[in-house]
């Protein structure tokens, strides 16, 4: 628009495949300036939004989410997050508002947010006290595909006026990814694998068919033993591994001392001795920050994944 021109008293420009000029304006402008228009958009649950100015001020309220603000350049606008929000490490020296499903409502209030980013994993009864206190709130789906990671990418990059840097991560991800996935053509396997998470609660848990982690697996050329199983991460029996009888073991926990810890608790439990994983010592070690976030450094999880199923295991295809 140029200067001196009609003064536009107000506009709505609805977030849908007719919106790339307004986008293509909104690259443009610096966070805290005044957008060329009144834009109003649609979140992942249906609420909408109406944002005047780039934020200046974000509360994220999961992980993956402050990662990606973080990795978009938006250290200075950040002003909150939850207590989980440990990377970068910048993200530590931020206001702590809470966890994921028990954040300080007070605490975000008095942070003046001008926009607060959550996702379909906090609390349904946290996001409607959100709406109620009209805070500004922009809910996201959790993503299962790396096509839904950049969808997420491209998505905050609007909504914070930084397109073009999202556009530059999008296809620094592709490029990445493309190159990993030409490996695995190459020496897939098709093993079957039983994934867990070492520490969440009592009794052994896994990926199910609805978890990103499962479409991560099948992308490096193996698969879950509950890939056909509903749900995000979910209760396993020793009867079901034992069923499944995976020919190798991901753990996913916070270091290789604490992985030492799980891979004794597994293998002492006498039932699951018969399984091929066991038998052929296929154990091994992932790491659990960088695999529970969906968001950039998901591509550096594939990437070790990749590793894991193809470098370590002896026998395989270089």
């Amino acid at each position: 628009m140029k200067r001196g021109g009609p003064v536009i008293k107000k506009c709505y420009v609805f977030f849908n495949r007719n919106t790339a000029m307004f986008f293509l304006l909104l690259a443009v402008f610096w966070p805290g300036t005044a957008l060329p228009q009144t834009v109003l958009l649609t979140d992942d649950l249906g609420f909408k939004l109406e944002l005047k100015s780039c934020p200046q001020r974000i509360v994220s309220l999961a992980p993956n989410l402050t990662e990606i603000l973080f990795a978009l350049g938006l250290n200075d606008q950040v002003v909150g997050v939850t207590r989980f929000c440990d990377y970068p490490a910048e993200a530590r020296a931020k206001t702590i508002v809470g966890g994921l499903v028990d954040p300080n409502l007070e605490i975000i209030q008095s942070l003046h947010p001008d926009l607060v980013l959550g996702f379909r994993g906090n609390p349904q009864s946290l996001l409607e006290r959100l709406r109620r206190l009209s805070l500004p709130l922009f809910v996201f789906e959790q993503g299962q595909t790396f096509d839904d990671l950049f969808r997420l990418i491209t998505r905050i990059g609007q909504l914070t006026c930084r397109t073009r840097a999202a556009e530059e991560l999008v296809n620094k991800m592709r490029q990445e990814l493309s190159a990993t996935e030409m490996a695995v053509s190459r020496e897939a396997t098709g093993k079957k694998v039983f994934l867990t998470i070492y520490g969440q609660g009592n009794g052994l848990w896994t990926c199910g068919r609805d978890s990103y982690m499962s479409h991560l697996l099948e992308k490096a050329g193996a698969r879950s033993i509950t890939a056909e199983v509903p749900g995000n991460w979910l209760a396993i029996t020793q009867e079901q591994i034992i069923a499944g009888n995976p020919e190798i073991i991901l753990i996913l926990c916070q270091d290789e001392k604490v992985f030492e810890k799980a891979r004794k608790s597994i293998t002492e439990l006498k039932a699951l001795r018969k399984i091929k994983a066991i038998k052929l010592n296929h154990i091994f070690f992932l790491e659990e920050n960088v695999f529970s976030r969906f968001g950039p450094r998901l591509i550096r999880a594939y990437q070790q994944l990749v590793h894991v199923l193809y470098s370590e295991i002896p026998g395989n295809p270089r």
